[in-house]
Order: structure tokens, then C-alpha cells, then sequence
């Protein structure tokens, strides 16, 4: 599919005289590659700016510059570096007065921050760039749009999330971003899939929800192969596993969740993943296999920060150490589950707490 945002942005490089409008579109272009993971090309545009401005880089420039490394570093998964390097650009862009560059750092810090479980600095960021940015700055917007929505969704408030969601799916739509339509298909999808996960290891009935954890995943797939993006690639496969363990087809799922490259994958992925196949082949006779699986994923949780997915891997163990009569690990376990998720509703309910008060400033709900 062709990308109606590039195409605009490559008319803007070439259709003007300014060399400070030409780079702020290829530095975007830049951006727009590195979100579908041609890493090629965004490192072809980002070396285009810097040779045409050589070391004395015009302020506006630098900062655009910097965002774009940052937001292509993200995408290979060095987030340390992603936010080191927009930071700067946002830094830049605030000491000398840089205002188009403000409200995109400012919403791509908040994203990294959400991803980091730095909530007080994602709250900070996701005002100035919901305050700062024009009604036509749709690249900011959706940007910030899809942090806040996705944080209304981990306080447990899709209701709250849906407009946000909306406002993602407007902003990206009237620019032709599909990346970010992309990422919003995804986060749907696995938040969904996540919580269907967790309800289902406590024994909560999620027969609905878990329809529509699989068709959010179905279209998200679907888009993301007409779109052709590449994006952090791993995590589809990832969500398809999970996906295929709530429906129960745990051969195909154990297939899916082993064939994924784990030395390749963030650490806070794994224990989950090892969850998910210490399930699956539980459920399909194979007990040593599924007590390895269960002993990978509990060597892994000092890898977890969030107290959901340490509920979830935790609860997942205890059903498993039942499953194959290790009777004194599943009370051990259980009591483990229970605690993070206790936590974890405290949480989400604090969270839910500061993103209700920020969004009492009407201005903000742009």
C-alpha cells in the first residue's frame, strides 16, 4: 500500500525553496521509515540532512534531526538511547525556542515514558504536548492520543480509552499516517488480549471478550500486511501466540511462542511467553516440558516491572504446577498471583485517578 503521508511529505522536500521546510519533511520521512522498520531508508534520509547542513545545523533542524534518530532507535527495540536522543530534541527545541519540534518530542517522550512505567513523567509530557501543539499538528496528536488512550486502557477504562482511540484514527487518517494507525490496531488488540489473558488464568469468564481480543488481532494482522510495515516485527508473532492460547489451540500456539527467536526479544517479554507454552503443553499431556517451560518463566520475573504480568505469569505457574501434581507449588505460587494482582488493581486505580484529573482542563481534550 502507498503511504499517502510520505507522499506528501516527499512533495513538500520537493517543492520548496526552504531548506528548513525541506528538512523538517525529510527528517518526518525519516520517522515514517524507521516506524515500518526500513531502517535503510531512514538512515539514507538522516544522512541526507546532515550532509546538506553540514556540523552547523539550523536549531529547528537539530531538533527534527534528533527526533527522527530517536524514534528509529526505538524501533530497534534501544529505548535508553531512543529517549536520550529525543530528549535532547526536546531540550533543543525548548532553550531556543524551537516551537513546531515541542509538541511531537514532547508526545514520543510521553510514549517511551508509558512503555517505562514513568506515569508522572508521561502525565508531564502528554499535557505540554496536548497544550502546545495546533489543531493541525496531526502528527503530535495522534501521537499523543495513542499514549493517553493506551493509558486509560491499562487503568481498566476502555470506555474512557475509545475517544482517545478515535482521536488517534482522526489525526492519523487525515494525514495518511498508517504507521500509526497501525500501532493503534496493535495496541488495541493486545491490551485486550492481555486482560482476557489474566481474567481467564483467575478463572473469570471471558467468553466475549475474548471474540473480540481475536478479531482486534485478525485486523490488526490484516493491516499490517497491506500496509507492508516491519515495525518491531517481533511483537505480532508474539500476540498471535497469546491469541492462540486463550482459544485454546495450544499446538499451533506452542509452535508460534517456540519458534520465536528469544535471544532476539526484550527481557520483560519472556516469562510471559514461557507462561503461555508452559500452559499450552500442559494442556497437551506433555508435564516435563510444561514444568520447564513453567521454571524458564519463573527465572525470567525479576525481568517483570508491571504487576499484571507478574500476576498473570505467577497465576499461570500455580495452574500449571496443578496440572502436572506439584501440589506445594501451587499455593506458593497462588499466593504470589494474588499479591501482584492486588497491586496492580491499586495501580489502576491511582493511574485512572491522575489521568481523570488532568483531562478536567477542557483544553486539553483536543
Amino acid at each position: 500500500m502507498d503511504s499517502r503521508l510520505l507522499a506528501t511529505l516527499n512533495s513538500q522536500a520537493s517543492s520548496t525553496r526552504d531548506p528548513v521546510v525541506w528538512a523538517r519533511a525529510v527528517c518526518r520521512a525519516a520517522s515514517h521509515f524507521a516506524r515500518h522498520g526500513q531502517t535503510r531508508e531512514a538512515l539514507v534520509s538522516i544522512g541526507v540532512v546532515r550532509a546538506q547542513f553540514g556540523p552547523e545545523l539550523h536549531p529547528e533542524v537539530a531538533s527534527w534531526l534528533m527526533l527522527a534518530e530517536g524514534v528509529l532507535h526505538f524501533f530497534q527495540w534501544r529505548t535508553y538511547e531512543a529517549y536520550d536522543r529525543i530528549r535532547r530534541a526536546y531540550g533543543l527545541a525548548i532553550a531556543l525556542r524551537t516551537d513546531s519540534a515541542i509538541p511531537s518530542c514532547a508526545a514520543w517522550m510521553a510514549h517511551i515514558e508509558f512503555n517505562e512505567g514513568a506515569y508522572d513523567k508521561m502525565i508531564t509530557h502528554i499535557k505540554e504536548a496536548l497544550s502546545n501543539a495546533a489543531d493541525d499538528d496531526h502528527q503530535a496528536l495522534a501521537r499523543a492520543s495513542l499514549v493517553v488512550a493506551d493509558a486509560f486502557q491499562l487503568s481498566g477504562s476502555y470506555q474512557l480509552a475509545r475517544p482517545w482511540y478515535d482521536k488517534v484514527r482522526q489525526h492519523a487518517s487525515a494525514e495518511g499516517d498508517d504507521a500509526t494507525l497501525s500501532a493503534m490496531l496493535y495496541n488495541v488488540a493486545a491490551f485486550r488480549a492481555a486482560n482476557v489473558r489474566l481474567s481467564d488464568t483467575f478463572g473469570i469468564e471471558t467468553g466475549t471478550e475474548a471474540h473480540r481480543a481475536r478479531m482486534e488481532t485478525s485486523s490488526s494482522t490484516n493491516y499490517d500486511f497491506a500496509i507492508g510495515t516491519a515495525g518491531l516485527s517481533f511483537l505480532t508473532p508474539i500476540l498471535r501466540g497469546l491469541v492462540l492460547t486463550i482459544d485454546g489451540k495450544f499446538d499451533e500456539a506452542f509452535t508460534v511462542l517456540e519458534s520465536l527467536e528469544k535471544s532476539n526479544l526484550p527481557k520483560r517479554t519472556l516469562a510471559p511467553i514461557y507462561a503461555d507454552m508452559a500452559w499450552c503443553a500442559a494442556n497437551l499431556g506433555d508435564h516435563d516440558l510444561a514444568w520447564k517451560s513453567a521454571c524458564l518463566a519463573s527465572s525470567e520475573l525479576n525481568s517483570l516491572t508491571d504487576s499484571d504480568d507478574i500476576a498473570y505469569v505467577e497465576s499461570r505457574i500455580s495452574q500449571v504446577a496443578e496440572a502436572v501434581g506439584l501440589h506445594e507449588e501451587v499455593n506458593q505460587h497462588k499466593e504470589r498471583a494474588l499479591q501482584a494482582l492486588a497491586q496492580h488493581k491499586a495501580f489502576q486505580r491511582d493511574l485512572l485517578a491522575k489521568l481523570q484529573e488532568i483531562f478536567q482542563d477542557q483544553s486539553l481534550k483536543k
